[in-house]
C-alpha cells in the first residue's frame, strides 16, 4: 500500500512541476510583447501614485505678500479691508471679483501635472495619466457657471469649490471600472498640457520642493510651462479605448518607454557613417577640391 501511495505521489508532483513553470525560470517572448504582466509593475518615481506633495495652505500668498502690515495710517486701514477681500475670493471665486481686489495677485490654487500609470501604450511609450489640480469652476454645474458670468462674476474656482470638484472625482465610478474591465492593452494619442500651478510655478519658491516630479520635456511659455506626453486615447464620447493583446501586439512600437521615436538600424548606421573620422576627412578633402574647381573656373 504504502509502495502504491508513494508512486502516486511522485506522479502527481511531476505532473504538477510539468504545468507549473519555476519562477525562477524567464517566460519566452510572445512576438513583441516584452512584458510579463499586463498589470501595473511599476515602482513609483519622483510623484507616486499618492499625488504631487503641493499644499494649498503653503501655496497661498501671506499679508504681507498682498500689502497687508500692521500700522495706524488709513492707508493701512484700506489695505487690511483688502486683505479681508482677498482672502474670501481666494476662498469663493479664485479670482478677483469686487473692484476691492481688482488687480490684486489672485489666482486658483492647485498644481496640474501628469503622473506615471505604470502601463505601456500599444506604441511603446509609457502611458500617463494629467492629474488637473486646479479648480475648473463648475463643481455647482454649467448652468450656474453661465449664470454667474452673466452677472458679471468670475466662475468659482477657489478653495470651497475645489473642495466640492474633488468629492465629484473621488465618487466618479468610471476610472475604477475602466482599470477592473480594460483589456489592460491601451491605445494612446499624444497631448500638450500645461502643469504646475496658476501663478507659473512647478516648485515651492520658498523650498524649492517639486510639484510636478517628472520635469522631462518641460517648456516655458508665456503663462507658465507645459509638457508633452502619451496618455489614454478616447473616442468621441470620452469613452478610452482599449486594444485586444493581439492588436497591442501587432501594432508598430514606434516610440521608447520615454516617449522619444526608435531609431531604425538604417538611421543608425546613417548617423554613425557620417560621425566617423574618415567620413569627416573625405568630406572635408571633396568640399576642398570643389572649392578648387570653382575658383579653377
Amino acid at each position: 500500500m504504502s509502495y502504491a501511495s508513494n508512486s502516486l505521489s511522485n506522479l502527481t508532483n511531476a505532473a504538477n512541476n510539468s504545468v507549473v513553470p519555476d519562477p525562477n525560470q524567464s517566460k519566452p517572448q510572445q512576438g513583441s510583447e516584452k512584458r510579463t504582466s499586463i498589470l501595473p509593475s511599476m515602482v513609483p518615481e519622483g510623484i507616486g501614485f499618492f499625488g504631487s506633495p503641493y499644499k494649498p495652505a503653503d501655496a497661498m500668498m501671506t499679508p504681507p505678500q498682498i500689502g497687508v502690515e500692521v500700522g495706524n495710517d488709513m492707508g493701512d486701514v484700506i489695505n487690511a479691508v483688502k486683505g479681508v477681500g482677498f482672502y474670501s475670493d481666494q476662498i469663493g471665486f479664485g479670482a478677483p471679483s469686487t473692484g476691492l481686489t481688482q488687480g490684486m495677485p489672485l489666482q486658483p490654487l492647485g498644481v496640474n501635472y501628469f503622473m506615471k500609470t505604470g502601463l505601456s501604450c500599444s506604441n511603446g511609450a509609457d502611458m500617463w495619466q494629467y492629474m488637473q489640480g486646479i479648480t475648473q469652476g463648475d463643481a455647482l454645474g454649467e448652468k450656474l457657471k453661465m449664470v454667474m458670468a452673466e452677472m458679471g462674476l468670475p466662475p468659482l474656482k477657489g478653495l470651497a469649490p475645489g473642495m466640492v470638484e474633488d468629492a465629484e472625482n473621488a465618487l466618479n465610478p468610471s476610472p475604477l471600472i475602466n482599470a477592473l474591465f480594460g483589456s489592460g492593452y491601451p491605445q494612446c494619442k499624444q497631448v500638450t498640457l500645461p502643469v504646475g500651478d496658476a501663478y507659473g510655478r512647478v516648485m515651492d519658491p520658498d523650498t524649492n520642493e517639486d510639484w510636478i516630479g517628472d520635469s522631462t520635456g518641460l517648456q516655458q511659455t508665456g503663462d507658465g510651462y507645459v509638457q508633452t506626453r502619451w496618455v489614454q486615447d478616447t473616442d468621441r464620447l470620452g469613452n478610452p479605448i482599449n486594444l485586444t493583446r493581439d492588436q497591442w501586439v501587432a501594432a508598430q512600437k514606434t516610440y521608447n518607454p520615454d516617449g522619444t521615436p526608435v531609431q531604425t538600424q538604417t538611421q543608425e548606421a546613417f548617423q554613425n557613417f557620417l560621425t566617423k573620422p574618415s567620413t569627416i576627412i573625405v568630406v572635408g578633402a571633396l568640399c576642398i577640391l570643389a572649392l578648387g574647381f570653382v575658383k579653377a573656373k
